[in-house]
């Protein structure tokens, strides 16, 4: 009777081996459930598609420009920046996805370079003139 407790102890002691070791992979993978983690980062993306086969185009976004042809910046040295803002006008429902292209010289920048401006609204891009030499300077974006 007692050899048979004893080989009963055993296979239990076993088990309990056996789920202690299953237990602690368990325990592990909930210290880590439990461990303190910095919550992820929230951002906006900047995403354009459609779903409208090659060469079709039923929804053309309009769009206006305030000033609607050149932007003149006021005179000044080099090395020193002078801004104006243009106003991209959406008069449709469709999101108008605007990008500017940089000026490889660094002498005209736009901010925001890129942006997407939902149905019946308006966006304001910035573009700071900053030359390096004393000349007169004319740049298409």
């Amino acid at each position: 009777m007692e050899q048979k407790a004893a080989k009963t102890a055993n296979k239990s002691m076993t088990k309990t081996k056996t789920l202690l070791g299953s237990m602690k992979k368990s325990t592990v993978w909930e210290d880590a459930q439990n461990e303190e983690i910095d919550p992820p980062q929230t951002m906006n993306l900047r995403m354009v598609g459609h779903s409208f086969p090659p060469g079709s185009q039923p929804f053309i976004p309009m769009v206006k420009l305030n000033p609607n042809k050149n932007l003149t910046f006021p005179s000044c040295g080099p090395n020193e920046s002078v801004y104006q803002t243009l106003q991209i006008s959406n008069t449709s429902d469709t999101p108008v996805y605007y990008k500017i292209l940089q000026d490889s010289t660094n002498t005209f920048k736009a901010y925001p370079a890129y942006g997407l401006i939902q149905g019946k609204s308006f966006g304001i891009v910035c573009f700071e003139f900053n030359p390096r030499q004393a000349r007169n300077f004319n740049f298409s974006a």
